[in-house]
């Protein structure tokens, strides 16, 4: 780990300035930019500016929290209370390949609170206990989620929407995902990169949900409910290191710490977008009060379906 912290304000820019530039250059410098004052009051807008950046939608699937199809690619916010951050994490990035760009639009701010963090994976690398970068680049990562609904966690058919369990497996052997399924319930399990390759140098990133998808990360009440009433398997998810050594509280007391010392925090406006290289840049959201309302779109380039 180093001693300095790295955090890079987030640049701003116009929505004519951004259509000019182009995604790509766009995020080189810092892996995230601020279309301020784009006006944006729907999908239809934001799909058009994502089109306008060289961008086209991708479909979504195995979110985290449920969201709600807006038309165009894009979707609701999570459901998620408002009074409970959501801690830095990299959209899908349990994916094999995650979706490269995402677009975040504000369509309405909270009266206090609500602001989204932005963290460039490539300095929290740096600032992560060697021990813990080493380990993470040798084995990857492993998520293990069971999808039961309940208390916490969600239903495998609101995961998958639309697909029946033999399209799931279907998806998930593409994906190098293991399935096992239960009464009513689904169980997956699959190894990830914790470091990615991001920019047009390949510079290194840390690049995961290991703290986010943590069991530490839940409520205290909550996990003791959960492990004393249901035993593990009560847990909605579980992470590892890729040879199965736990990620533990103290990991994710690390990982927390150095997303918090190479964060940056964006202040919403109505209409304003957040353009980030999703691999490279992690994000979060604050407690909130009031009708904040965003909508999200995860996107490729339009040239091509991979990401560049």
């Amino acid at each position: 780990m180093t001693d300095a912290t790295h955090v890079t304000a987030v640049p701003e820019v116009t929505a004519a300035e951004a259509s000019a530039a182009g995604a790509r250059a766009l995020l080189e410098p810092s892996g995230a930019t601020l279309v301020r004052g784009a006006d944006i009051t729907g999908a239809e807008g934001l799909a058009e500016l994502a089109a306008g950046l060289g961008l086209t939608a991708l479909d979504q699937l195995e979110p985290f929290a449920a969201r709600q199809p807006l038309g165009h690619g894009v979707w609701s916010q999570p459901a998620w209370p408002s009074t409970s951050p959501m801690c830095m994490h990299n959209e899908l990035g349990w994916q094999r390949e995650p979706p490269p760009y995402l677009l975040v639009v504000c369509l309405q701010p909270a009266d206090s609170g609500g602001r989204t963090g932005v963290a460039d994976g490539r300095a929290v690398l740096s600032l992560l206990p060697d021990a813990m970068v080493q380990q993470a680049e040798r084995h990857g990562w492993t998520l293990l989620r069971r999808y039961t609904g309940g208390l916490v966690g969600m239903d495998w058919q609101d995961a998958f929407p639309g697909l029946d369990m033999p399209a799931v497996e279907a998806y998930a052997k593409a994906e190098g995902i293991e399935c096992e399924w239960g009464p009513g319930s689904l169980t997956t399990r699959r190894t990830r990169p914790a470091v990615r390759a991001t920019g047009t140098d390949g510079s290194p990133a840390w690049s995961n949900l290991l703290a986010f998808c943590s069991e530490w990360t839940m409520d205290p009440p909550v996990r003791d409910y959960l492990v004393t009433a249901l035993g593990r398997q009560g847990l909605p998810f579980e992470t590892s290191f890729g040879d199965g050594m736990p990620f533990t509280q103290a990991d994710v007391d690390a990982a927390s710490t150095a997303y918090d010392r190479a964060a940056t925090q964006i202040d919403w406006r109505a209409g304003d977008v957040l353009l980030l290289d999703n691999v490279r840049t992690a994000h979060s959201t604050e407690a909130f009060v009031g009708d904040r309302r965003t909508a999200i779109l995860h996107a490729g380039p339009a040239s091509s379906p991979s990401p560049e």
